[in-house]
């Protein structure tokens, strides 16, 4: 049973009764093609452990499960758990987690070294990775599909107006490459915008920060309030701090915006403030990064 075949899936869908939920961003790939590109940029062998985010009736579950040691696939939608039991039972390999990847830690059900697959729709994509960048445990590689405007805002370069905190915790871990465009009409039904496969390699630069928490706090208050001078959202947030002082010493220009500064600027702002006193004094949010 080729289940990348559209009509195949309809047909499971329909003898279970199921009607998909845009709410869950249930867009099901239905391309033989693309099935076969995500295992072949996956570099899998035989002793892969695979951590799979939204199994769905299981159409890349099983394909992965033929080239891994183990697959962990997790599906939020409880009404998938029979079809995907039916699907994977030629497999002990395969275990099925019914639960929300979201209130999951990763730590529990995973250990380290493996690899991420998986297609995350737009709702869940900014959440997800934004806690899984900052926090981990840390994927060897990823092969993701994102939304196409989620792909481009993640990847997005200073001076973008895209460009964000989640592209500063991107590059901070991860060197992403494209692999190709998929369009809409490969997945049914359809989304309205169309997508891009992604491969993630894990390239960190986690240890030139001296302190995390406060590095994250710090990019969060920066973009903050875009269209201010980057100044003036530090002086806003982090009053107790002298930063035409920290600005001069750091050569960085009092109009410049938060999307203008790059990840190495980021860094050595947050290095260099722990000289002015504790962390603890910095008025901010207790959300980090959203």
């Amino acid at each position: 049973m080729d289940l990348a075949d559209r009509e195949v899936l309809i047909s499971i869908l329909n003898e279970n009764k199921i009607f998909l939920k845009k709410s869950l961003g249930q867009n099901f790939l239905v391309n033989k093609n693309i099935i076969e590109k995500i295992i072949s940029y996956g570099e899998l062998k035989k002793t892969d452990i695979i951590l799979e985010i939204g199994a769905g009736i299981g159409t890349l579950t099983v394909e992965l499960a033929k080239y891994s040691k183990k697959v962990i696939a997790v599906e939020i939608d409880k009404r998938f758990e029979k079809i995907l039991m039916e699907m994977v039972k030629d497999f002990k390999n395969i275990e099925i987690i019914i639960g929300d990847i979201l209130k999951i830690d990763l730590s529990s059900i995973i250990e380290k070294p493996f690899k991420i697959f998986g297609n995350l729709p737009y709702y869940v994509s900014g959440s997800f990775l934004g806690e899984y960048l900052k926090k981990g445990p840390y994927a060897d590689l990823m092969i993701l599909m994102l939304q196409k405007e989620m792909a481009e805002r993640i990847m997005s370069k200073p001076g973008s107006k895209k460009f964000s905190p989640l592209s500063l915790l991107l590059e901070l871990t991860y060197k992403v490459d494209v692999i190709c465009s998929v369009p809409s009409h490969f997945f049914f039904p359809a989304p309205e915008v169309d997508s891009l496969l992604l491969k993630f390699k894990f390239s960190p630069k986690l240890d030139s920060i001296r302190d995390k928490e406060l590095f994250f706090r710090l990019i969060k208050s920066s973009f903050k309030y875009r269209r201010k001078y980057l100044i003036n959202n530090l002086k806003r947030e982090f009053p107790l701090y002298p930063w035409e002082e920290i600005f001069k010493k750091l050569n960085i220009d009092f109009k410049k915006r938060a999307e203008d500064l790059s990840l190495e600027n980021y860094i050595d702002l947050s290095n260099f403030i722990l000289k002015y006193g504790n962390k603890n004094s910095l008025l901010c949010e207790d959300n980090l990064i959203s």
